[in-house]
């Protein structure tokens, strides 16, 4: 497992460093004074002599920004506001509209003075039959009709304004849409798409009578929070997004609105939990707010094949799941550059240059029956661009960059082939046809034995996992401790074995084939488990959400640290753990609510060691929330007849939001018997707190393990971080300093600084550093043994 991870973080690095900017370099930057707070949303303008301008929601107010020339952007306007970090604005006719969250109504600025006089008139618009003084979005149309979205009137709907009347009428209400709270929402024509996000799903409604809005058809949007969608150009489809962590940008067909189809999603960044925000079309392309991953361009020339052609990271401090970066984005104006507002970092004008992804798709089909092969792996070999065929053996998969590349096709069972020296050098939308025949395997008999590995007597009931990445199948173990899997193929294996007392072993890269057909593993007697398997572990509780399950953690954020993890313990088998709640999504989504949710594992016997230890690792995380966080991880041991805590976490204890080890001695609790019982209760009290906890790596010892041995994969200790003028580097204290390397790169990989500890323990280095992302490389005798990310701010 600890090679696992290195290799992840090495392609974790390689993927962070060439993802930072894609096709897309600063032209120039505005930072708000801090008394401005956060930045909302962005839109542009354009005034009768061509000068660009950016309207840029402020928490304390409206800004207005000359972007003509990007290397020396000018504020030329600024109006205070109600105070909330909530602000949409559009434009029409000279005048910007601009809703927020605090008060005061609609905000109306008189742009036609620019760029002769700034001093613009400000007037606000409260409504008359459909009174509000808050709103979250708006959308003018092409024919000056303006909605209102998620007004504190009504329900929220949308709340139709008549601009043309604007100026001469004191009442220019239209109509009311009034059945589903909408987020936001686009109109054309008479129809208006909208963004129902508590329901889930874009709703389509007839505007065509303002005073009378029907909904026609709804479609839930891939995590059911649908935010924001923008349509293409020729009205054939809708591009949405859902503000969830780990969600994606979602394509559809809409072409017949009573048969919505979805044509494809994709994210940026997958695996890392970012959240998109606000998705727009142009010319092919769609241009996403991405929050933590800055602006992203997709290529939607084929919306069955999104791929990936820009990106400019505004947040290079931020990373991952949380409310940070880039809010939103206009990519509308006559220069050609993109305006963006960043929540902390302010306005960015940025270049971008619009390349056609390179395309491949075709069809996969086995070489003796010539039919489709469903679940193949396309891999453009040295990218991260992976695809799989459908049940027609189809695939459709792209790159940014034009080059010569290899692609390889796997699939369990069958041979893998790769196809070497495909040139990719396209301009249009046209795709490179490569249809693919596979040839399969001879199947054969494989045998896998479990035995004792202190007697070698065979291990009846023992469970029994062979996967790799195509392949995964858990079984049991017949009375003489072996199983028989039948055609089975060639390939490499890990192949892992258990049951509830002995330890579970993990053997990775086995080489299974015809000539190998029978493998034996042992395992050692003892009490151990780091979940490989389901060895019946009992939850109880009374929790209504965050319940205790076992799974690959899908971690969560509480600010900017992890809240649920996002891996297990590194140094076990396999990627599973207990934790409280594993539905990700955003922080309170799944984490322990309305009680306690309690772990108790089954039956062990301590009699027969002379000095048994319990080992585990536990995570505790406790934020948020109305005043002093006050829920609480408790771990327990019972005997039979008595009952005894060995250990109570809370909020205060050290170690919040990583995977500690603990090694305690039962005799100094309580007495050890046969009828051993561990539990480990997580618990939410009233006040509305988060409280996730996890639970790892259980084992059953004579004897101490050190707490080197416990926590063998932190090699070192980085504080603090994110840092401004100091940051200590320290060893921890089973590294030979010695051998120990330190060097530092930059986010483009770039050798930064290195040295050596020479018996000292701890480094500490000072503000020498530009602001921006760094790796500490960690290197023993030559070989890269971690890499943690620092922030220079």
């Amino acid at each position: 497992m600890l090679k696992k991870l290195l290799v992840a973080v090495v392609i974790f690095l390689q993927i962070q460093i060439s993802f930072a900017q894609l096709n897309m370099s600063l032209l120039g930057q505005y930072d708000y004074p801090g008394s401005r707070g956060d930045v909302s949303d962005i839109w542009g303008y354009v005034d009768e002599f061509g000068n660009e301008y950016a309207i840029v929601g402020n928490e304390t107010g409206v800004s207005i920004v000359d972007v003509t020339n990007p290397s020396s952007l000018v504020e030329v306007f600024y109006t205070p506001g109600a105070n909330t970090i909530w602000r949409d604005m559009k434009t029409w006719n000279d005048k910007a509209y601009i809703t927020n969250e605090g008060g005061n109504g609609l905000m109306i600025i008189d742009l036609a003075p620019l760029p002769g006089s700034t001093a613009l008139t400000v007037t606000n618009y409260t409504g008359s039959t459909y009174p509000f003084t808050t709103a979250h979005n708006l959308y003018i149309d092409e024919n000056g009709y303006c909605y209102i979205f998620g007004a504190d009137n009504g329900v929220g709907g949308a709340i139709i304004l008549n601009l043309n009347l604007a100026t001469t009428h004191p009442n220019f209400e239209a109509g009311r849409y009034n059945q589903y709270y909408l987020h936001d929402g686009v109109v054309r024509g008479d129809t208006l798409w909208g963004s129902a996000i508590n329901d889930g799903f874009l709703v389509v409604v007839n505007v065509a009578n303002k005073s009378v809005p029907v909904s026609m058809a709804t479609k839930n949007t891939p995590s059911n929070f649908t935010h924001n969608a923008w349509f293409s150009d020729d009205n054939q489809q809708i591009y949405t997004t859902d503000e969830k962590s780990n969600a994606f940008l979602g394509a559809y067909d809409i072409s017949d609105i009573n048969n919505i189809t979805e044509l494809g999603r994709i994210q940026s960044s997958p695996g890392m939990n970012v959240i998109p925000h606000n998705v727009h079309y142009y010319n092919d392309y769609i241009i996403t707010s991405y929050y933590r991953d800055g602006v992203t361009v997709h290529d939607v020339c084929d919306p069955t094949n999104m791929v990936l052609v820009g990106h400019y990271d505004t947040s290079p401090a931020f990373s991952g799941d949380g409310f940070n970066g880039c809010w939103g984005v206009y990519p509308w104006l006559p220069s050609g550059n993109i305006i963006a507002s960043d929540i902390e970092n302010g306005l960015f004008v940025l270049d971008i240059d619009y390349i056609r992804a390179q395309k491949i798709e075709g069809t996969v089909t086995d070489t003796i029956t010539s039919n489709p092969i469903n679940g193949v792996q396309v891999n453009i070999v040295s990218t991260s661009a992976t695809a799989n065929t459908n049940v027609i053996g189809g695939y459709k998969i792209g790159i940014a960059a034009t080059g010569t590349y290899d692609i390889t096709f796997s699939k369990a069972g069958y041979e893998t082939k790769t196809i070497t020296g495909i040139t990719l050098n396209s301009i249009t939308c046209d795709p490179t046809i490569l249809n693919v025949e596979l040839m399969p395997l001879v199947p054969f008999t494989f045998v896998v034995n479990v035995i004792n590995a202190n007697t070698l007597a065979p291990v009846p009931n023992a469970q029994v996992r062979v996967q790799n990445a195509g392949y995964n199948n858990a079984v049991t173990t017949n009375a003489s401790g072996t199983f028989t899997f039948n055609s089975f193929t060639e390939a490499v294996y890990t192949i892992t074995a258990g049951k509830w007392g002995f330890v579970t072993n993990c053997d990775e890269n086995v080489t299974v084939n015809g000539a190998n057909a029978n493998y034996t593993i042992a395992i050692t007697p003892g009490y151990y488990d780091d979940f490989s398997f389901n060895f019946n572990w009992a939850v109880t509780g009374t929790a209504s959400a965050g319940i205790w399950e076992r799974g690959e953690p899908v971690g969560t954020i509480l600010g900017s640290d992890e809240s649920n993890p996002n891996l297990d313990v590194a140094t076990d088998c396999n990627d599973l753990a207990f934790v409280t709640g594993n539905g990700g999504g955003n922080v309170g989504d799944d984490d322990v609510d309305g009680g306690e949710t309690i772990l108790t594992s089954p039956v062990f016997d301590l009699t027969s060691l002379a000095n048994p230890y319990v080992n585990y690792y536990r995570w505790f995380v406790n934020g948020g929330g109305s005043g002093s966080p006050n829920d609480q991880l408790v771990v327990k041991l019972n005997n039979g007849t008595t009952t005894a805590t060995i250990e109570t976490v809370t909020a205060a204890t050290a170690g919040s939001s990583s995977w500690i080890g603990k090694s305690i001695r039962v005799a100094d609790f309580i007495t050890p018997t046969n009828n051993m019982r561990l539990s480990v209760t997580v618990n939410d009290t009233p006040l509305g707190h988060i409280s996730e906890g996890g639970f790892d790596k259980f084992e059953i010892t004579d004897g101490l393990v050190s707490v080197n041995e416990l926590n063998e994969i932190n090699s070192v200790n980085i504080f603090p971080n994110p840092f401004n003028e100091v940051i200590y580097i320290q060893l921890s204290q089973h590294i030979n300093a010695n051998a120990i390397q330190i060097q530092i790169v930059d986010i483009a990989g770039r050798l930064v600084d290195k040295f050596n500890f020479n018996n000292e323990t701890t480094i500490q280095l000072t503000n020498n550093y530009n602001k921006g992302i760094y790796f500490v490389n960690i290197y023993d005798n030559g070989l890269l043994i971690e890499s943690q990310k620092i922030v220079k701010y």
